[in-house]
């Protein structure tokens, strides 16, 4: 039976659009979707390795606001309705590696004629915290090394023994709240690692009201899951043609040269940024069709994609680091941007809660000495307003 969709993203974006939660996150959530329906059955090569199009993917956003477990909803109803299995959302790392050992399968390689075992699974966690833990560097060091879907992940056994996994991959959908990410992830783990290797998708709030609730279009569900189904079965190396291959040397070279991330905390993410291209434009191309070429298409899409989901990326750690006030000052200056031009005590006003005038007044010392919010008078009032000299900080 053929698809029934010219794209399943494009489908699920329709299928989700009644959803408060903003539109990035139902995107990435049916990427999730894809990636776990493809498995480590679908590969790209790429020199003397090959890519994988498993992912990992943590939607940001303040608890109650954004609609993260919405969003992760859809996406899990979907995934289960294909027969995809999905993993306990709290399960000890022991309990994780049985269930990735327990997943093996085969398909047949059409592109070799060989039988190959593949161990996949995907996690679908809407709260983060509770799979990861609080700073476990065993179990985050694992999934960092789950990421590059090794052909064997060799792990010491409870009885100090060794054993195999074979053609380990992961798939990973969480949610959490940017406070939470301080006991997920210690600061040595900040910056590479695990945290070069997940697209971070941040959200501030809702993407609309809506008073009545979700009601599915069942007819749209069912051609997402036909469709899904048939990304399912797709097995094979997946190749990308000449002008496609063209097109991202060509940005490889000129993102090279200007990375794209400023912030140090995501200098692993710059020297990682093109394989998470290379991934997702594994996941345009199976969004459209099951022959597996990636097109000239494809690869634009995903930069697009990729590039629409970093300019809110740095937002990630903000109030992650050592400075006393430094989650105060980002709420401060996004409050700033966002009303144009403010005075003190209407800053006031608005973070009693958590700012003093003390406070307040480190805080705008700061900001203009970062040269990102300046001073600006008002002469009728004589009243001393501040307001935001860049987009970011």
């Amino acid at each position: 039976m053929a698809r029934q969709l010219d794209d399943f993203i494009t489908g699920y974006l329709e299928y989700t659009k009644d959803l408060e939660s903003p539109t990035s996150y139902n995107l990435w959530s049916s990427i999730s979707c894809i990636a776990a329906a493809l498995q480590r059955k679908v590969y790209l090569r790429w020199g003397l390795s090959c890519i994988y199009p498993n992912m990992f993917i943590v939607l940001i956003g303040p608890s109650g606001k954004c609609r993260k477990g919405d969003a992760m909803g859809a996406a899990i109803d979907i995934v289960k309705s294909v027969g995809i299995k999905i993993v306990a959302e709290s399960i000890t790392r022991e309990a994780l590696i049985r269930d990735i050992q327990e997943s093996v399968a085969t398909y047949n390689d059409p592109d070799t004629g060989t039988i190959r075992f593949h161990c996949s699974l995907t996690a679908f966690n809407e709260e983060l915290s509770v799979f990861l833990g609080q700073g476990d560097i065993k179990f985050l060091a694992d999934l960092t090394d789950w990421y590059n879907s090794k052909d064997d992940w060799t792990y010491r056994t409870k009885g100090s023994g060794t054993d195999k996994i074979q053609g380990i991959c992961f798939n990973l959908l969480g949610a959490t709240a940017p406070d939470w990410l301080v006991s997920i992830l210690p600061q040595e783990a900040i910056g590479g690692g695990f945290t070069s290797r997940v697209i971070f998708v941040v959200e501030d709030t809702k993407r609309a009201i809506v008073p009545r609730p979700f009601m599915p279009d069942t007819k749209l569900k069912q051609a997402l899951v036909n469709d899904l189904e048939k990304i399912h079965i797709m097995a094979g190396e997946m190749r990308m043609e000449e002008n496609a291959l063209e097109m991202y040397m060509d940005w490889y070279v000129k993102q090279s040269a200007q990375p794209v991330m400023k912030d140090t905390k995501f200098a692993g993410y710059n020297e990682r940024r093109a394989t998470h291209l290379r991934k997702l434009s594994m996941v345009c191309a199976a969004s459209k069709r099951s022959v597996r070429v990636i097109t000239l298409k494809d690869v634009e899409r995903a930069l697009t994609i990729l590039e629409a989901v970093e300019t809110k990326m740095e937002k990630t750690f903000k109030g992650l680091g050592k400075s006393r006030y430094s989650e105060q000052t980002m709420q401060v200056f996004d409050f700033i941007l966002a009303s144009g031009t403010v005075n003190k005590s209407t800053i006031l006003r608005k973070f009693y809660l958590d700012v003093d005038d003390y406070t307040c007044d480190i805080i705008l010392k700061t900001l203009m000495s970062m040269h990102v919010v300046k001073v600006k008078t008002l002469h009728a009032s004589g009243d001393i307003t501040y307001e935001a000299i860049g987009g970011s900080m």
